[in-house]
């Protein structure tokens, strides 16, 4: 058996026992695919990054599993199926994620009001370092080439004249100057 990971979101248009109840359908569906669950916690309501299906909020469940790799592919399709679920996704679990304490937090976008009110809220460090400055080295200036006299009579050329040449150019055979 491999150890997995159930994170999916509940739309807020459930109460708080209705939530209780599909955390233990969802169960029930998780064993009923020979998981054994280990821990299922409610991480609480937040604010979404993005809007699914026209809802902004939701309820975040975090089942942590044991199961067979072979029936993880159905129990993600009857997931997929369950209209209780907003989105899920089951991921391998590492080994010391029972011990730890998860929590979640909103999303703030990072030019928004909230993120620069939390930005003022934070205090400031200050760190003290040595300062080192680099010295500047004298570098010589190089001067822009000369044009060639070739250049600046080819750059007096009228369009006729252009064309002609390269019609010459194209003529002629490539392989003979080479």
């Amino acid at each position: 058996m491999n150890q997995y990971e159930l994170l999916y979101i509940v739309p807020t248009q459930y109460t708080d026992e209705e939530i209780v109840g599909i955390q233990t359908k969802i169960s029930e569906l998780v064993e009923k695919f020979g998981g054994k669950v280990l821990r299922n916690d409610s991480l609480g309501k937040i604010r979404l990054a993005y809007s699914i299906k026209k809802i902004r909020h939701g309820t975040y469940v975090l089942v942590h599993f044991n199961g067979e790799p072979s029936e993880i592919q159905e129990l993600d399709r009857q997931l997929k199926l369950a209209e209780e679920i907003l989105r899920h996704t089951i991921v391998m679990r590492e080994d010391d994620a029972l011990e730890k304490e998860y929590q979640i937090s909103s999303y703030v976008a990072p030019l928004s009001e909230e993120a620069r009110a939390q930005k003022k809220e934070m205090p400031r460090t200050t760190f003290s370092a040595p300062v080192s400055v680099p010295v500047a080295t004298p570098v010589k200036e190089i001067a822009p080439p000369t044009p060639s006299a070739t250049s600046t009579e080819e750059s007096k050329m009228s369009i006729e004249e252009l064309d002609k040449k390269l019609d010459e150019i194209l003529d002629t055979d490539l392989t003979e100057k080479i």
